[in-house]
C-alpha cells in the first residue's frame, strides 16, 4: 500500500540531487544531503493548501457555532416537519454563507498521513537498506537505483554518514568512515532541537483548539487533556529513539528542518486566518461562556472525586472518624448517581422527541403519497384514438 507513496517521494529525492549534483556541480555528498532539505520544501508546499483548509474549517465552525446552538434551541421542541424542514434549510443558509465544508477539516489529515508515511519509507530504507550496508547489489527503492542508494550511503555531511546513527556498533560507524563522537555531536543537537519545536507545535495547537473547541463536547475536553500530555511527552520519546534507536543521521536531520518548517508554515496560516477572518466578538464571548460553564462542571467533578479518595484513604488511615468519610463518600456518590441520572433523562428525552419527529415524518410522508395517489386517480384520463 505505502509503495504508492514511495514512487513519488523517492522521485523527488532523485530529481533534487540530479539537478545539484549534474546541473549545478555540486559534491554528491552534499547533494544528497540537500536533497533531503529539497524534498521538505516541496513536501511541505503541497501540504500547505490542505493545512490552511484544516485551521480555515475550524474557524468558520467556531464562528458558526453560536448561530447554529441559537438555532437549536429556538426549534428545540419543534415537530412539525415543515419547521424541522425549515430549521434545515437555515441551517444550510448559515453554513453556505460562511463558506462551511464539513469535508474541509477530514479530507486534508487522510491526505497527508499516507505521503508522510511513504516519506519515511524512503529515508529509512535508503538509511538501513535489508540488504546491509555493505551489500553490493540493493532493491530499488521506488525509482532509485542500487548506484543512487551506494551514493547516498557514502554520502556524509563533515565526519557523519547520512545513515549513522549514535547507537551504532563500533564496527558499523568503521565501515561508514565515521565515529561515535562524530555522529553524537550532530545528531544530539538535532534531536533536542526537534523534540522542542515539537513540544512547540503541540503546545500551539493546543492553546488554539482551547479556544475554539465545541465546549459543550465531552470528547473535546478528552482530547484536549491528551494533547497536554503529549508537550512533556513528545522531546522524551524522541530523545530516547534517536538516542537508543537506529535513527539515522538523514532521518534527525529531516525532524529538526521539517519540524522548523511546521511551526513556521502553521504560524504563518495563524496570522493570515487571524488577520482575514477576525473572530467576532460575540463569537468570544459565547466561547467564553461555555469555556468558564466547562470549567465548573469539570471543577465540580474533580472536588466529588477527590472527596471520595480522601475517604478510602480516610477510612484506612483515620477509621476513628468512620462517620465523617462515611458521610463524604455518600454525598459524593449521591453527586455522580445524580449526574447519571440527570444525563440519562437528557438522553431519553431527546431519544423521545427524534422518535417523534421520525413518526411525524412519516405521516407527512404518508399522507403525501395519499394525496398523489388521490390526485393520479382524479386526473381525467387521456381519450383513446377510435378504432378505424
Amino acid at each position: 500500500m505505502l509503495e504508492i507513496f514511495v514512487y513519488p517521494v523517492s522521485a523527488v529525492m532523485k530529481f533534487w540531487h540530479i539537478f545539484l549534483h549534474s546541473f549545478l556541480g555540486w559534491d554528491d555528498s552534499v547533494a544528497w544531503g540537500w536533497s533531503i532539505l529539497g524534498l521538505i520544501v516541496v513536501v511541505r508546499t503541497l501540504i500547505a493548501p490542505l493545512q490552511l483548509a484544516i485551521y480555515k474549517s475550524g474557524r468558520v465552525t467556531t464562528i458558526i457555532r453560536p448561530l447554529l446552538a441559537e438555532l437549536k434551541d429556538e426549534y428545540a421542541e419543534a415537530i412539525d416537519p415543515e419547521l424541522l424542514r425549515e430549521q434545515k434549510q437555515k441551517e444550510k443558509a448559515i453554513k453556505k454563507e460562511h463558506g462551511f465544508k464539513a469535508s474541509a477539516g477530514c479530507i486534508p489529515p487522510l491526505i497527508q498521513v499516507p505521503v508522510f508515511l511513504g516519506l519515511y519509507q524512503v529515508l529509512l530504507r535508503m538509511a538501513r537498506p535489508e540488504e546491509g550496508l555493505d551489500a553490493s547489489f540493493h532493491k530499488p527503492i521506488g525509482v532509485l537505483q542500487n548506484e543512487d542508494i551506494h551514493a547516498f550511503l557514502n554520502a556524509k555531511i563533515g565526519d557523519v554518514a547520512l545513515p549513522a546513527y549514535i547507537a551504532m556498533e563500533p564496527a558499523q560507524f568503521e565501515h561508514l568512515g565515521t565515529t561515535y563522537e562524530a555522529v553524537h555531536a550532530l545528531n544530539f543537537p538535532l534531536i533536542i532541537l526537534a523534540g522542542l519545536i515539537t513540544s512547540t507545535n503541540v503546545l500551539i495547537s493546543t492553546i488554539r483548539n482551547y479556544y475554539i473547541m465545541d465546549q459543550e463536547s465531552r470528547m473535546g475536553e478528552v482530547s484536549l487533556h491528551l494533547m497536554l500530555w503529549t508537550v512533556p511527552i513528545v522531546p522524551l520519546a524522541l530523545l530516547q529513539a534517536g538516542v537508543m534507536g537506529p535513527i539515522p543521521t538523514a532521518i534527525v536531520i529531516y525532524w529538526a528542518v521539517n519540524n522548523f518548517t511546521t511551526l513556521t508554515q502553521n504560524l504563518a496560516i495563524y496570522l493570515y486566518l487571524f488577520r482575514t477572518m477576525p473572530m467576532p466578538e460575540s463569537v468570544k464571548a459565547f466561547q467564553t461562556e461555555k469555556r468558564l460553564e466547562r470549567i465548573a462542571r469539570a471543577k465540580t467533578r474533580r472536588k466529588f472525586r477527590w472527596q471520595k479518595r480522601r475517604a478510602w484513604f480516610g477510612y484506612l488511615f483515620m477509621p476513628w472518624q468512620w462517620s465523617k468519610h462515611k458521610a463524604r463518600r455518600a454525598e459524593a456518590k449521591a453527586y455522580f448517581r445524580e449526574l447519571k441520572q440527570t444525563r440519562k433523562k437528557e438522553k431519553a428525552q431527546q431519544k423521545a422527541l427524534e422518535k417523534q419527529r421520525s413518526e411525524a415524518r412519516s405521516e407527512e410522508r404518508k399522507r403525501q403519497q395519499e394525496e398523489k395517489a388521490a390526485a393520479k386517480s382524479n386526473s381525467p384520463q387521456e381519450e383513446q384514438p377510435a378504432e378505424k
